[in-house]
């Protein structure tokens, strides 16, 4: 049985199910994740989200967004079926020690493809856009009807992951999916409007003091950013406003690798972003770091001082 067909089954057999979204959810997780609850509910499933943080205040318009709890205010023990949505590794859902000690099925559907498989069934598609562009898959398969919420979710899911179907993971098999998402009663342009211009003034002006704050390279195909909590604080922006930026520095011609490293809150780690283009695979840098993603886009934690992490990342980019 291939995998959609046993995940659908498995799905319509279920009465209870916990949707689990991964850290600081992006809008492929939390869109991925909160269309497929709300097809559950239309099916008269009961649907719990959950997530280790609350969502961003940039995806807060998404249909449910209000409903996603974080780990210690859900009763896990309830819900005998758990769904991991866009989750690489079972580290990064943040879900408590008991919650893998309990007797579920556990379906993981993900297009990481390093992913780990710890679930009880398993579908990781790393030719796929997005967890999105796979949850669409699933509603093929299962016969689902789509409604203008659920649109607007997927539409999110598989429009961020793909930086608005510009990064070389669009394929023809997305704007299939797109347009399917678009003929379920979905504004395209009200969609893009919530999903890329919808920033805060302390976010353009963060923007403007990064765009000030870039480095690059002698020969212009390294640039990086590094943000000081110090300057998040003083703008006023969360981590992911802070991360999105990245990609601002990939906009320069012949920059090949960019990355940007954003200091924690205990200023004793900092999380990286990479982007790279198809000459380059990021995800092995990730993967250097303890962290991982994709060829185009990955992410890692890494323990330090901000200025040590940066210093520590460039040597690494050089020496491949």
């Amino acid at each position: 049985m291939n995998p959609k067909r046993a995940i659908v089954d498995a799905l319509g057999k279920a009465e209870r199910v916990l949707i689990c979204m991964h850290q600081v959810p992006d809008g492929d997780s939390a869109g991925s994740g909160l269309a497929l609850g709300l097809a559950l509910r239309k099916l008269g499933k009961t649907v719990q989200w959950v997530a280790q943080d609350a969502l961003p205040s940039r995806i807060a318009f998404l249909p449910g967004a209000r409903e996603v709890k974080r780990w210690d205010q859900v009763t896990f023990e309830e819900f005998p079926v758990a769904v991991a949505v866009d989750c690489g590794h079972k580290s990064r859902l943040g879900a408590p020690d008991a919650f893998w000690e309990q007797n579920r099925l556990m379906i993981n559907i993900d297009h990481h493809r390093h992913n780990d498989a710890f679930g009880t069934l398993n579908w990781i598609d790393g030719d796929k856009s997005s967890t999105g562009e796979m949850v669409v898959e699933l509603y093929w398969e299962a016969g689902w009807s789509l409604d203008g919420q659920e649109a607007l979710c997927l539409y999110t899911a598989m429009s961020t992951d793909t930086l608005s179907f510009r990064q070389r993971n669009t394929t023809p098999h997305t704007f299939k999916a797109a347009e399917w998402v678009a003929s379920g009663g979905l504004n395209l342009g009200d969609a893009n409007r919530l999903i890329w211009d919808s920033q805060t003034v302390k976010e353009v002006r963060f923007l403007g003091w990064a765009l000030e704050s870039f480095e690059v390279s002698e020969d212009e195909r390294l640039a990086w950013l590094a943000v000081p909590r110090q300057v998040m604080n003083q703008y006023q922006v969360d981590d992911a406003s802070v991360d999105t930026v990245v990609q601002y520095l990939m906009s320069i011609a012949r920059v090949e690798v960019a990355f940007l490293v954003r200091e924690s809150a205990e200023g004793k780690a900092a999380k990286v972003s990479w982007r790279g283009r198809e000459s380059w695979d990021v995800a092995s840098a990730a993967e250097h770091f303890g962290g991982g993603g994709h060829p185009y886009a990955a992410a890692a934690i890494v323990s330090g001082t901000l200025a040590d992490v940066v210093q520590r990342v460039r040597q690494e980019l050089e020496a491949q």
